[in-house]
């Protein structure tokens, strides 16, 4: 539970960790050809997964282009430009 109004829970944290993770899986198993399960298999492996979920780091709050660029640099992919407004 949140402390304040600056503080988000581990909750949150968590639950926008996974949603943030799970758009970032279906755009990459869409542009892949690979199923949603063999992408979470995959991303789950790599070190990435890892940093999302160290709440420290923040990756949680960059959204799903920011993961995926953070994925194609770990796997050694050229970083896909991201959508701009």
């Amino acid at each position: 539970m949140a402390t304040s109004n600056n503080t988000v829970s581990i909750d949150r944290k968590d639950a926008t960790a996974i949603t943030v993770m799970r758009c970032m899986l279906l755009s990459y198993a869409e542009e892949k050809g690979i199923s949603f399960e063999r992408a979470m298999q995959e991303f789950a492996r790599s070190r990435t997964y890892g940093a999302l979920f160290d709440f420290d780091a923040a990756i949680w709050k960059e959204g799903p282009d920011y993961l995926r660029g953070l994925y194609d640099e770990e796997r050694g992919e050229e970083v896909r430009p991201s959508f701009s407004a």
